[in-house]
């Protein structure tokens, strides 16, 4: 007996196991042409499946259950309302004998609630004989008349003047009652003819058309809701919208995930992308962190509007960008993302025949280039004719975007506490040899001498009594005033634009009685705003970029330092190049840095560096007596002491063009 039990238990076993897991099989909807819309009816409660299971797509629509499909889709018919049916049903029957509105609409038939329904909505009428036919199928003209009053109903109403004429070929086999309810249908496009021009009205309809007919029609009625983002994808001209998404993080998901689709859009913006620029649309800020929060002593620049940005990522109301080697944050409504494909140039920077380098601007508005002119020594890695790329200026790669080398611009980066090489005699030789104007016309004036000629001597003094550097004050006041020539210049001895605002220049321009006046004005105001390193103006003694140094906060123009670094290298090839290249230059590493008054930290610091990539002079290296640790001496940033130390560790030599 225990040896039939264990039998039967080892078959029941094998049986077991020979079975196929119970899956849910696909339903007779699956791989249908038109499954998605029926599907999305069945979600809204317009269509049920049957008893069995089965859809049934292809079976045709009776007449009450069109008139269920009416009620439901247009969400005319309501709870109350049925019990208002009934109650009016049972008082008629009970006064006048009748058991219902139609003859073949009992009360206890599935159909009655529906039927009654759409009768008060004004949607059916039924028969001359007081019949509804529920079981007949729904032929496609009186289908055509139900949706028509059921878009009256709700409000929605178009009229047959306004519509566009029928041109069916079998346009004379439409009922007369009908007509206008084809027309207006056939003009919305919620009904539509056959390949053959013909309308067919007396076919029945399969529940599939029955769907997309309700799904058009609920769009009038119900349009969907305006989805915020779109996944698009991009072609060297245009966006085309492939799917909408209700929030940022979903489209961009759909992005990152469908080879198809490249950027994420709102309203025919981008807001973000896989890959290209960013070019700002007007003046803007750059905040530390994504909500946009100015956070005090944190790298906040400015530009203004046509600036090259390099993109890193975005959010919905933000954008991350590098600018200058620093990252930072910019308004969605303050730039414009350029992928790839649509991007029709850059800037560039080239080499010139003569080892000079020369920048390239690319306006993205107007697809023009303009030549900034020599702005310093060229890489020697750079190839004559070859475009090279950098968004710092010093870190270089090629058209295919390969690293090709690293090198600083060494006006740019020379701290300006350093004195130039030149005398007073020198800087008056360049102002009167080079000056650009002889015999033309320059601001209403025709020049025949140089009007900055003798003011090397108040560019030297300047430079010792406020170690502030001279040809960095000539090349500066040069690029503010043409050369002297400005109107501001001449009427009021205003060489470097000192109170000239954007919305009336000449008018807000300070006067002074004499260039010397203007210049130890702004020779004061640099060093106690811009050279002082615990001025609030302050990123290094250097013109730098918008990442660092005097550019940072002084101007909006992104190369404004590196213009006039350009004016002192210009200067200092055609005086001999006494400057360029003379002191070795380093660039400190850690933020919040101490500088130390000899090679150790027994002492207080002599001053602290908040951010890193300031510039430093570097006068050489000494061993601390303790450790032996390698310590750079450097040329103090505070302009009370001449030398400052810091650890090894924490500087690295800069490599500048040569």
């Amino acid at each position: 007996m225990r040896k039939l039990m264990l039998l039967l238990i080892m078959a029941v076993m094998v049986m077991s196991i020979a079975a196929p897991l119970n899956t849910k099989a696909a339903d007779d909807l699956t791989g249908h042409t038109y499954e998605k819309e029926i599907r999305e009816l069945m979600e809204l409660g317009v269509i049920t499946g049957y008893d069995d299971g089965t859809i049934r797509p292809e079976r045709n629509v009776t007449r009450a259950e069109f008139a269920k499909m009416v009620i439901l889709s247009f969400e005319l018919g309501t709870d109350a309302a049925s019990a208002e049916f009934k109650s009016a049903a049972l008082a008629s029957n009970t006064t006048a004998g009748l058991t219902a509105s139609f003859k073949d609409v009992p009360m206890d038939e599935w159909f009655f609630n529906p039927v009654m329904q759409a009768v008060e909505a004004g949607i059916v009428k039924g028969y001359p004989d007081n019949t509804f036919g529920p079981n007949q199928p729904i032929t496609r003209e009186q289908m055509a008349t139900m949706v028509s009053r059921a878009l009256t109903a709700k409000g929605y109403t178009l009229t047959e003047g306004e519509a566009a004429p029928l041109d069916f070929t079998d346009l004379s086999t439409i009922l007369k009652d009908h007509v206008g309810d084809v027309q207006i249908l056939s003009h919305l496009g919620i009904l539509k003819g056959n390949d053959d021009n013909t309308f067919k009205p007396k076919d029945s309809s399969k529940r599939w058309m029955v769907a997309l007919v309700m799904l058009r029609a609920r769009e009038l009625v119900f349009p969907p809701k305006p989805l915020e983002f779109q996944a698009s994808l991009v072609s060297a001209d245009k966006t085309t919208v492939l799917k909408h998404f209700e929030t940022f993080d979903e489209a961009k998901s759909y992005v990152k995930t469908n080879s198809a689709a490249t950027v994420v859009e709102r309203a025919n913006q981008i807001v973000w992308m896989e890959k290209g620029i960013i070019v700002t649309n007007k003046f803007t800020e750059i905040y530390p962190t994504t909500d946009l929060k100015v956070i005090a002593s944190q790298f906040r620049p400015y530009v203004p509007a046509q600036t090259e940005l390099k993109y890193l990522d975005a959010t919905a109301g933000a954008v991350k960008v590098e600018l200058a080697g620093k990252v930072g944050y910019v308004s969605q409504d303050a730039i414009r993302q350029i992928p790839e494909p649509m991007k029709k140039g850059q800037s560039y920077y080239q080499v010139s025949e003569y080892g000079s380098l020369i920048h390239y601007l690319y306006n993205h508005s107007t697809g023009s280039t303009v030549s900034m002119g020599i702005i310093g020594k060229a890489p020697a890695q750079m190839v004559v004719g070859q475009k090279y790329y950098s968004w710092d200026g010093a870190n270089f790669s090629d058209s295919a975007g390969k690293n090709v080398t690293e090198a600083h611009q060494y006006f740019n980066k020379l701290p300006l506490y350093t004195p130039t090489n030149y005398t007073a005699q020198e800087l008056d030789k360049f102002l009167v040899d080079l000056f650009p104007y002889y015999n033309k016309v320059q601001a209403g004036k025709t020049w025949t001498t140089s009007p900055l000629a003798g003011s090397g001597k108040f560019f030297k003094e300047m430079e010792s009594t406020y170690k502030v550097n001279a040809l960095y004050l000539m090349s500066h006041a040069i690029h503010e005033s043409g050369w002297g020539t400005s109107k501001i210049a001449q009427d009021k001895f205003n060489l470097f634009g000192y109170g000239a605002v954007d919305a009336d220049p000449y008018n807000g321009a300070y006067s002074y009685a004499t260039f010397r006046e203007s210049i130890e004005y702004a020779a004061q105001k640099i060093n106690a705003n811009y050279h002082s390193v615990t001025a609030s103006y302050y990123n290094g003694s250097v013109l730098g970029h918008k990442g660092v140094g005097m550019n940072v906060r002084y101007a909006s123009d992104p190369f404004w330092g590196e213009k006039i670094a350009g004016h002192m290298y210009r200067a200092d090839i055609n005086l001999g190049g006494k400057d360029i290249n003379k002191v070795l230059l380093g660039e400190t590493t850690a933020s919040a840095l101490n500088f130390r008054k000899d090679a150790s930290t027994v002492y207080a610091p002599l001053y602290k560096l908040e951010m890193a990539g300031i510039p430093a002079v570097i006068k050489g290296t000494v061993k601390a007596a303790s450790n032996g640790a390698v310590w750079y001496n450097v040329q103090s940033e505070n302009k009370t002491y001449n030398d400052a130390f810091v650890h090894g560790a924490y500087l690295r030599e800069l490599p500048t063009a040569k």
